[in-house]
């Protein structure tokens, strides 16, 4: 039950974060989104620095749940098809992985812009993305890169480019997506 209640107050802050921003993360907010009573936020998370902090480990948490099913995906479809990989599928991948995510990332993008400013987060946010590049080395390196750390590098910024436009401006048709795929795993 502890732990149901706390991930539940993690979720919730991370909707408030997506939906007003890290400015409107509050306990209250929180605990109102989440239909709690007064003081449940607190019991689990004494200030608010904490419960950001604890955020990041939650989408760290859920992006790991996520992300390794897609980058197993795309191993696979790596491994099958070396010389020809199949990027409008690995495109697809990616595509349904952000619609699932989007309010996910709203949040994570809030955070990163916070850790400009704030070096806990900043931090924090480091360890998110090395997840992220750990993952994306391993395809680098079934994709046949002479330089897999480096690679691992580029994917990553293309990915979250690729994802704070899909998440900013709307929708990314299917060619573009499957484009800077194909860019970022050709090299």
């Amino acid at each position: 039950m502890t732990t149901d209640r706390r991930i539940r107050i993690l979720d919730t802050a991370i909707d408030v974060i997506a939906e007003h921003g890290l400015r409107g993360l509050t306990h209250r907010a929180v605990q109102e989104a989440a239909d709690l009573p007064h003081g449940s936020v607190t019991y689990y998370f004494k200030t608010r620095d904490l419960l950001v902090l604890a955020v990041v480990e939650r989408i760290i948490e859920i992006d790991r749940e996520r992300a390794r099913p897609a980058i197993a995906q795309a191993l696979r479809q790596l491994a099958a098809m070396r010389d020809r990989p199949d990027f409008d599928a690995i495109a697809a991948l990616l595509r349904g992985w952000w619609t699932e995510s989007r309010r996910l990332l709203l949040a994570r993008f809030e955070l990163d812009l916070a850790g400009a400013r704030d070096p806990a987060i900043r931090d924090a946010m480091a360890r998110c993305g090395d997840e992220f590049r750990d993952l994306a080395e391993l395809v680098a390196v079934q994709a046949g890169s002479p330089d897999p750390a480096f690679d691992a590098q580029v994917i990553a910024a293309l990915v979250d480019g690729l994802m704070f436009d899909f998440v900013t401006r709307g929708d990314l048709s299917d060619g573009h997506l499957a484009a800077g795929v194909r860019r970022a795993l050709s090299r």
